[in-house]
């Protein structure tokens, strides 16, 4: 019983694993496809409490030039 038990927890957490990555994926392929605009609220929705405006801003710049580059 100990060993199925093992297995069973094993393949639950490899199962968590594939999941997480899949979902990670899915979040790029989706910020990728969004226009510029799109990508610099996108990261002020989320960051923009957390950092100083100037900060931001050069997040930002790098950000959307990184993936301005995946796109090409």
């Amino acid at each position: 019983m100990g060993r199925s038990f093992k297995l069973l927890l094993l393949l639950v957490f490899a199962i968590g694993i594939g999941v997480g990555i899949s979902m990670a994926m899915e979040q790029k392929q989706r910020f990728v496809a969004m226009t510029e605009e799109e990508q610099r609220s996108f990261l002020a929705d989320k960051i923009g409490d957390k950092v100083s405006p100037e900060k931001l801003a050069e997040i930002q710049d790098a950000v959307v030039s990184k993936m301005s580059g995946m796109r090409a």
